[in-house]
């Protein structure tokens, strides 16, 4: 049997052409085309089906929300338990530790001696909850949901007050209220995108 090593070198060369195009670069057709990955936009932090974002820039609530729909998200609504103990672990070990200087007042004391009284802003974290339109109703801010309390494991809130949530760096990130113009730090939330 004698083989014509002419006739055989031209499919050899296309072959292998083939083979080494699919293992190095261009994809061979398969079923992980299509597969879909999803990812956070850069200074996010992926937790499951959300992205955060600590914004370190305080402000009142009404301005932290208004932030957040800027950056085409909203602030933090806490959904489940093991999310609220995800952003606890995550602003104790990433949060801010103390208030941001707002302003210094000079004032002058009984002995006309000039003093300095410095105005910070509170060291907390601005979340979406909110009682301002019927106070003792809690709401989240963006969705509308009613506020689950027990997911949020706190028994410290005043919830007859016309207020807003914040997560309290003092009381381990536990949620509290405050009135809605206190200055502090906030989180946003939004969904991953589809690459």
């Amino acid at each position: 049997m004698q083989l014509d090593v002419m006739n055989f070198k031209m499919p050899l060369i296309v072959f292998s052409i083939f083979l080494a195009s699919g293992i190095h670069g261009t994809p061979i057709s398969n079923s992980s085309e299509n597969v879909e990955t999803k990812r956070c936009p850069d200074g996010y932090t992926r937790f499951k089906e959300s992205c955060y974002l600590l914004n370190n820039e305080v402000s009142s609530w009404i301005e932290a929300y208004q932030i957040c729909n800027i950056f085409d998200s909203r602030l933090v609504e806490v959904d489940t338990s093991e999310e609220n103990t995800f952003i606890q672990g995550y602003l104790k070990e990433h949060g801010q530790q103390k208030g941001q200087l707002i302003t210094t007042f000079t004032y002058r004391g009984n002995y006309g001696n000039s003093n300095q009284m410095e105005y910070k802003s509170f060291p907390g974290y601005w979340i979406g909850g909110q009682s301002m339109e019927l106070p003792g109703h809690w709401y989240w801010g963006k969705s509308m949901k009613k506020v689950d309390f027990s997911i949020l494991g706190s028994h410290s809130v005043n919830i007859t007050d016309s207020s807003c949530l914040f997560l309290d760096r003092a009381n381990l990130y536990l949620a509290r209220n405050k009135p809605c113009y206190t200055m502090m730090y906030s989180v946003c939330e939004k969904a991953p995108y589809t690459v």
